[in-house]
């Protein structure tokens, strides 16, 4: 029988180890941040470097690529591989927004118009330079200026032309990409046109790959340090935009043009300069149409900081084996012309390099395709998967009204219905972890259809579902009332600690994680992944404390309130690389300690830990901040947005995505507002709702109460603090309010003489 509260410690000796524990907390995440903790490195630099050819071009994917087809892009397997996402202001990158976006380091376009008149507007093509300047970049500059990316396009042009390197642009693509500022391009060449260095006749189409291998020798053996070609796009004509006019050539032969502009520039790179001698990047920066995909991605040569592409490409801003972004290219170039960026402001990527190299050719290809088909696969999916989880989410509060407040056949018809309940709403419960155990298999291989895809990960996520619920309903924690809500809280929390410690690989391409081809983020948590890792380690949190203040070991609670705070806060804010997390997580638990720990609440208190959370969050930024630039996470990247100015932007795009989700989405909406509601009825007026079961829960577990109300507070900043937050308390809700269910049932199920006297909070 559950013992009654044991008598709560002097105020003086809470308030010492309130205060010791909140210092505990942020010295313990500084040292976890801290251990690369110092002044950035600097750079380093050659006397001499490796020139470098950029081989640009649109539309191209791995599963385009092929030794008969393509036997060009396909030797560049001697080197390091991998996927590129094209991070455009839009979904679909145009060519126009690729070229622009490695000039800029950051999303930009060339479009000046709304989102929805861009999804059925043609990709306007290119201008050649005229006199030397690029026509149109004044118009690219002011298009900038007006979104909220911070784009300076010509930021890379510029720091080559500041440092004296000698660059050459082949086709009017590389032309963006080499502009300076002002829109003056150094050196140009249309291979074409026959323009550029060795004025003359016409070039025919059918020449166009010899006259740029031409050019590109020439310019190698000349002392050019840096080259940048235009290889051509490729526009899918089966998926362009209402607007657009169909190619004249099929998707394939686009791509055999493409590929001979690569072969002609491989043999001018190994006649001028030899292979190992230059470093050679073949990128494909835009989208082939409407839909978006991760693009071909491969280079050989010298890599920056030493050595030679060899096995996957990646970078620190995806930590993404095999994944990089068209942003990563602007520091690339500079990294292996210059030998650093030089201090150039505005960009977010980081430099391209290698790892893996020991891993086969035939592996490595099948990775890379792999994670396309992933992507691809999933895009379709994520939609109806939480229409119809959250329709279901709805259906199942209903029933839950009804079954808790009816009695059905009897005794012994309440019971089963009970048990069914209890089941049903585990199950609900555990599909969050599911949706990201389910990538352990490779569902995305099996079938050629969405319908087929579908049948897939419903399976796996099917096989991961009875795993937990079996777990839950079967385990030692089953007599519990609070055990399978804490159990499964347990499940999808570690679940995404321990991917986020291993390279967030779960998250990948799931139904409820990261989406590479949006290239929002490759690594740590989003939004949703925050709100179910938060929500299920604040339940767990929830029961075990509360076994513990039932058995009259208070203080022990109060430690694993306090220590689950701390790892919380690391794995969000540190593994994690949320912003917006520990602003959300650090009241949550910090008031549940107090709650704990018998203190009562007050404004003052509650102020307190506010101002304890900001100061806490702004030492874990600063404190990334001072880390190698290399190494730091979104909180680091956001204290220099702060320094240069960019702080109003930031919060201005948070804001309006915020509303857009809130407007462009009805059953989103519907479902944060009914959750919220039950939420805050079983909170303050359990009887409302005619559940008086709620009451007796929070009786017999008095941690529930408050820890519920704890997980308003959590929802509720997620949500106040972060881009697209909407989501937060949505999809948290979609985990605790099933889960809460489940402990409900169970109470009503106890007979009144076991159930025990109640403790006090």
């Amino acid at each position: 029988m559950p013992h009654p509260s044991a008598s709560s410690p002097p105020a003086h000796a809470l308030r010492r180890v309130t205060v010791l524990a909140a210092v505990a907390t942020v010295a313990g995440v500084l040292l976890g941040i801290g251990a690369g903790v110092g002044p950035a490195r600097a750079a380093t630099t050659t006397a001499e470097r490796a020139p470098l050819v950029v081989v640009g071009f649109s539309g191209v994917r791995w599963s385009d690529v092929s030794q008969e087809a393509t036997p060009a892009l396909a030797s560049m397997t001697s080197g390091a591989i991998g996927t590129v996402a094209v991070r455009s202001v839009f979904t679909a990158a145009c060519p126009a927004d690729g070229w622009l976006g490695l000039s800029a380091g950051r999303r930009a376009t060339d479009f000046d118009g709304t989102s929805a008149q861009h999804v059925g507007a043609a990709c306007a093509p290119i201008a050649d330079p005229a006199g030397g300047v690029q026509p149109d970049f004044a118009e690219y500059r002011r298009i900038a200026e007006g979104d909220t990316f911070s784009a300076v396009p010509g930021t890379l042009g510029q720091a080559l032309a500041d440092a004296g390197t000698r660059t050459l642009a082949v086709g009017p693509g590389a032309a963006v990409a080499l502009a300076e500022e002002d829109g003056s391009v150094g050196s140009y060449v249309d291979p074409s046109a026959g323009t550029g260095l060795d004025a003359g006749e016409h070039v025919p189409d059918l020449l166009r790959p010899q006259a740029t291998g031409g050019y590109v020798q020439d310019a190698l053996e000349t002392g050019t340090q840096v080259v940048v070609v235009d290889a051509g796009t490729v526009r899918d004509p089966d998926d362009l935009p209402a607007q657009e006019t169909p190619p004249a050539t099929s998707r394939a032969e686009q791509v055999a043009a493409v590929d001979a502009v690569v072969a002609a520039v491989q043999r001018a790179v190994a006649d001028s300069t030899g292979a190992d001698a230059t470093t050679l990047l073949a990128v494909s920066l835009a989208d082939a149409g409407r839909t978006a995909h991760l693009q071909f991605g491969a280079a050989t040569g010298p890599q920056p900081g030493g050595g030679g592409y060899e096995g996957f490409l990646g970078s620190r801003s995806t930590r993404q084996t095999a994944i990089v972004q068209t942003t990563d290219l602007t520091p690339t170039v500079l990294a292996l012309a210059l030998g650093s960026d030089h201090g150039t402001p505005g960009l977010v990527g980081a430099p391209v390099t290698s790892t893996d190299a020991d891993t086969g050719a035939a592996a490595r290809e099948l990775k890379v395709r792999d994670l396309d088909a992933a992507a691809q696969a999933v895009q379709p999916l994520v939609g109806p998967f939480f229409t119809v989880w959250g329709a279901s989410q709805i259906v199942l509060y209903a029933v839950a009204t009804l079954a808790l407040r009816k009695a059905w056949g009897g005794p012994a018809g309440r019971r089963r219905v009970l048990a069914w309940l209890r089941a049903v709403t585990v199950v609900f419960g555990a599909v969050c972890a599911s949706t990201f155990l389910a990538n352990t298999i490779p569902w995305w291989r099996y079938g050629d259809t969405s319908g087929d895809h579908l049948l897939a990960v419903t399976g796996a996520v099917a096989l991961y579902v009875a795993v937990i619920t079996a777990l839950a309903l079967l385990g030692p924690w089953r007599r519990a009332a609070l055990g399978p809500l804490g159990f499964v809280g347990f499940v999808t929390a570690a679940v995404l600690a321990v991917d986020c410690a291993t390279g967030s690989r779960l998250i990948t391409s799931s139904l409820n994680g990261l989406q590479p081809v949006v290239a929002g983020r490759f690594y740590g948590l989003g939004n949703q992944q925050f709100a179910l890792f938060a929500t299920g380690a604040l339940l767990f949190t929830i029961a075990v404390a509360d076994r513990l203040v039932r058995g009259r070991r208070r203080r022990a609670a109060v430690v694993v309130v306090a220590v689950a705070g701390l790892l919380a806060t690391y794995v969000d804010g540190v593994l994690g690389s949320d912003f917006g997390g520990p602003p959300a997580i650090l009241p949550a638990f910090g008031l549940l300690a107090l709650v704990v720990a018998g203190v009562r609440i007050t404004w003052r208190r509650v102020l307190l830990i506010g101002g304890a959370t900001v100061l806490a969050l702004a030492a874990i930024s600063v404190a990334d901040w001072m880390r190698p630039v290399d190494d730091q996470t979104h909180l680091g990247r956001f204290v220099q947005t702060l320094l240069d100015g960019g702080a109003w932007q930031v919060v201005e795009r948070k804001a309006a995505q915020n509303l857009r989700i809130l407007y462009g989405n009805w059953l989103l909406s519907l479902v944060l507002a009914l959750a919220a509601v039950f939420i805050a009825f079983v909170l303050a007026r359990p009887r409302v709702l005619g559940v008086s079961v709620l009451e007796r829960a929070y009786e017999r577990h008095p941690v529930l109460r408050p820890g519920l109300a704890c997980l308003l507070v959590l929802l509720a900043v997620g949500f106040a603090v972060n881009d697209s937050g909407a989501a937060v308390p949505a999809v948290g809700a979609m985990l605790a309010v099933p889960l809460l269910i489940a402990c409900v049932t169970r109470v009503l199920d106890e007979a009144p003489e076991t159930a025990g006297e109640p403790a006090r909070v």
